[in-house]
């Protein structure tokens, strides 16, 4: 047979299809994402520049500078969870990714539940982008921007990205690749020119912010603080999954999203270490004064130490970032939403599920996420951090739910093999998939039993109450007349590409 790269696009997608056709669907969606386009969206998802730049002050608040060098072990906590989502993605490439391998993995009743979790973690996702969006530009607009002034810029960049979506996801794939590319450049180029520019830096920090462990709030530092400085890293390593999730407008997927997720991860890792410490040590004039202020820490050291005209380069490198971090959160919940309906999984699936026939793009979903994210940005009253904790209890939430199907799925010998060019585990997964869930409690422990993120796990729970209710009164009925979930197909290994 020929190989891929020998194939002509026509012949590529055919192969798509059928390999689609096999788990029970039909191609409605376009394969519009090649290997760049996936990474960007993965990139995009994880996006430092919208955390780094949000939060910035807040391990300063908590431990002082030495909270930077928990960057490192929060990397290495996720890569494990990374290598397991690449090892089944490139076995059941199809949109829903968590809920399609939970179900086929371990029962349809477990898959709604992984779902559910999964579709709570990508809406509260969106929202969060979008109101750290508003809490690092609005004071650009107003010189005192109220909560009101926070969600008003939240919403314009909400509605901005859900008319994208509905243009459909071609031009998505064309910006999300113009905002990874910026913030690559933007960002960590940026930060390489500060870099050298330590040497030539008046009253800045320098390698002493490395050690510093003086907290601004004034409290000591133990595993309490601890945990919530790494916070900061843990926000921003999360939605990488995204590539997973849009498998089904991937070409070759089995290939193509397990590196996109695995790049994004480590890249980042170690990009928002080196961003974070290289713009820490050129605070000038003191911790204390740089994170109290007013101004947004990141964009006040960059016109105090290289002039106005850069921290306007700046301001515009994080404006097309976050935006487009915003852009991949919508595009992804909307996929989530998009696998559900197509298996009835949702009030209203019939219509949710439903994909335009010009721009294969399912409309209604999208227009639930837009309508999802509004309201969550309204009740949060502006407040970024209380969104950002509940977004990663969800995530991490539903990632202890996947490792978990591995492990059953590895136990019962259920999960299909494919081809040799392919990403495998091989014996690493029981070990990765332990890893990753143990790492996975950690995070969320601290995500919910201290005083400060308790309201996360109050939100979190009702969510999944609603989400039980359902399962209770109607989406249990649909699952045992066999009205709603996957399709019951065979897990064939795959086709073979060679």
């Amino acid at each position: 047979m020929a190989t891929e790269s020998s194939m002509s696009p026509e012949d590529a997608n055919q192969l798509d299809t059928a390999e689609l056709a096999r788990f029970g669907y039909p191609q409605k969606l376009s394969r519009a994402f090649g290997a760049y386009s996936s990474f960007a969206l993965a990139f995009s998802m994880i996006t430092i520049t919208t955390t780094v730049f949000t939060l910035f002050s807040s391990p300063f608040q908590q431990m002082g500078g030495v909270g930077i060098w928990l960057w490192i072990p929060v990397t290495l906590g996720v890569i494990p969870l990374t290598l397991v989502y690449a090892h089944l993605s490139a076995r059941l490439p199809v949109t829903g990714y968590a809920y399609q391998w939970s179900s086929r993995l371990v029962n349809k009743d477990y898959g709604a539940l992984v779902g559910w979790a999964a579709l709570c973690s990508f809406f509260v996702g969106t929202a969060s982008i979008a109101l750290a969006m508003g809490q690092v530009f609005a004071p650009q607009i107003w010189k005192a921007p109220t909560t009101r002034d926070i969600q008003i810029v939240a919403i314009v960049a909400i509605l901005a990205t859900v008319l994208i979506n509905l243009v459909g996801v071609r031009l998505v794939g064309i910006i999300n690749n113009i905002g990874a590319s910026t913030e690559i450049i933007g960002t960590i180029g940026l930060a390489v020119v500060v870099m050298f520019g330590l040497f030539f830096f008046k009253n800045s920090e320098g390698l002493k912010v490395l050690w510093n462990h003086t907290p601004t709030a004034g409290n000591p530092i133990n595993l309490k603080f601890v945990g919530l400085a790494a916070l900061l890293p843990i926000f921003t390593l999360l939605g990488w999954e995204g590539a997973a999730d849009l498998a089904e407008e991937t070409k070759d997927p089995r290939k193509t999203a397990p590196m996109a997720m695995i790049r994004s991860v480590v890249i980042s890792g170690v990009a928002g270490f080196f961003v974070y410490a290289v713009f820490a040590m050129a605070i000038p004039h003191g911790i204390a004064n740089t994170v109290n202020q007013s101004e947004n820490p990141i964009f006040y050291i960059i016109a105090t130490q290289m002039g106005h005209y850069t921290g306007d380069f700046i301001q515009v490198v994080a404006f097309i970032s976050i935006f487009s971090a915003l852009l991949a959160n919508v595009t992804v919940a909307t996929r989530m939403c998009f696998a559900l309906a197509r298996d009835n999984m949702l009030p209203g699936s019939k219509v949710l599920a439903k994909v335009s026939e010009r721009d294969k793009v399912p409309v209604y979903s999208v227009l639930l996420v837009g309508v999802f994210a509004l309201v969550i940005n309204l009740l949060s009253q502006g407040f970024v951090t209380k969104v950002l904790s509940l977004v990663s209890v969800a995530y991490y939430a539903t990632y202890i739910l996947t490792m978990s199907a591995a492990l059953i799925g590895d136990r019962r010998g259920n999960i299909p093999e494919t081809a040799k060019h392919y990403f495998d585990l091989h014996k690493w997964l029981r070990p990765m998939a332990w890893i990753g869930i143990v790492w996975s409690i950690v995070v969320v422990a601290y995500g919910t039993l201290p005083v400060v993120n308790r309201v996360a796990a109050e939100y979190f729970g009702f969510a999944l109450l609603i989400g039980v209710i359902w399962w209770a009164l109607v989406l249990r009925g649909r699952l045992a007349r066999g009205e709603a979930g996957v399709p019951s197909t065979v897990l064939a290994d795959t086709i073979d590409k060679d």
